[in-house]
């Protein structure tokens, strides 16, 4: 019985740590878009956000809310704010005529991953007004030409929210 007991805690202190080791990624699934685990996705999107970064003057603008601001919403419902922020993304940030590495890969990911998301039940549409999603916007068009890199810059915070909410 005690060599059970000292198994079985091995395997839980074994799991927390694989748990806490990765605190923004979901356990896979079949139902999650493969991109969303896909290390070359994150490393790819890493480097864009870094290139962006690096381009970027402006330290103390955000575009995409602190997770703080998500407190009391469903996974579901934070996962699709962030479906419909990509889907802005795809139409109005990845067309950008800066160079960025593997963008057109990345964008092949994104894009992957909000059909899945759409296929998934996720009704972006539903959350086309809410307040996050309507500062998101506002924000980037009051911006103008500096929203760009700004958005490209906050690539990787994007995706973190869609692989940690979806």
């Amino acid at each position: 019985m005690m060599n059970y007991i000292v198994v079985l805690s091995v395997m839980l202190l074994a799991a927390s740590h694989h748990i806490t080791s990765h605190p923004h990624r979901r356990p896979k699934s079949e139902h999650r878009s493969p991109p969303l685990d896909n290390p070359s996705t994150i490393q790819r999107i890493s480097e864009i956000a870094k290139t962006a970064q690096q381009m970027d003057d402006d330290h103390e603008t955000r575009l995409i809310q602190s997770e703080k601001n998500y407190r009391n919403e469903t996974d579901l419902f934070v996962c699709c704010l962030h479906a419909n922020i990509l889907d802005f993304y795809l139409g109005h940030v990845l067309n950008t005529e800066d160079k960025f590495p593997d963008l057109a890969t990345v964008k092949t990911d994104l894009d992957r991953i909000s059909r899945d998301l759409t296929a998934k039940g996720c009704s972006i549409k539903h959350v086309n007004d809410h307040g996050h999603s309507h500062r998101f916007k506002e924000s980037f068009h009051k911006m103008g030409k500096r929203a760009q890199k700004k958005a490209m810059g906050e690539i990787d915070i994007l995706f973190d929210f869609l692989a940690k909410f979806c």
